[in-house]
């Protein structure tokens, strides 16, 4: 089954396009904590993004009972194609799942830290599901290892939804998720640069030029 593997996590529209620009980034994932601070509405921010990347965005359904979330739900999946719509994964939640999957809506269950709420959200067709690992790690848990619980639950039951580590704070974090078994993980944009960065890389490069520079000379 092919997965979504590097989602960015952000509504900045400058870092989204800086990152697309690598040929890497499958997805971008954002909440209204994002949205709040780049000061720009849903409907505009998508827009903004489809000129340029054509993969999924997912967007953060606000409720607290299932008839809330379905309703807002529609309302998001409704802004443009290739859309994820983030629904919390409480019982009211799971509610709206079952209700918006059968209506073509891709639900991301989201702030999942226990392996029974993962599980819950598989067995409810949701296509991905967000154990959140660094809210988790700050509340004195293991988001890695229920991301391991979550997988195990998963394939024992050939449930086929992309797990999206979360809520990842630092580069070792991401693979941390991926080798305990995340198909994709959701990173900001500065966990992505620090992926991509390391002393000796830039140390190395900057001999090679040395070295070849003094050659031509």
């Amino acid at each position: 089954m092919s997965y979504p593997r590097l989602f960015l996590d952000t509504a900045d529209v400058a870092e989204i396009r800086e990152a697309v620009a690598t040929g890497i980034i499958a997805g971008v994932a954002t909440n209204p904590n994002k949205l709040m601070r780049s000061g720009i509405k849903p409907q505009d921010v998508v827009d903004e993004i489809r000129s340029f990347f054509d993969g999924p965005i997912a967007l953060q359904a606000l409720g607290r009972t299932a008839d809330e979330l379905e309703a807002d739900g529609l309302r998001l999946n409704g802004l443009g194609p290739n859309l994820a719509v983030k629904i919390p994964t409480t019982f009211e939640g799971l509610k709206a799942i079952t209700r918006l999957v059968p209506q073509g809506v891709a639900t991301n269950a989201t702030l999942v830290f226990n392996p029974g709420q993962g599980l819950a959200a598989g067995l409810a067709g949701s296509p991905y599901i967000s154990p959140f690992i660094g809210r988790a790690v700050m509340m004195g848990g293991d988001g890695i290892a229920v991301i391991r619980d979550i997988r195990k639950c998963y394939d024992a039951f050939g449930i086929g939804t992309c797990i999206v580590g979360a809520s990842i704070k630092d580069a070792r974090q991401a693979v941390e998720a991926i080798k305990a078994g995340a198909h994709a993980v959701a990173v900001t944009y500065p966990v992505f640069r620090g992926m991509l960065s390391h002393p000796a890389t830039d140390a190395g490069l900057e001999e090679f030029i040395r070295n070849a520079t003094e050659i031509e000379q």
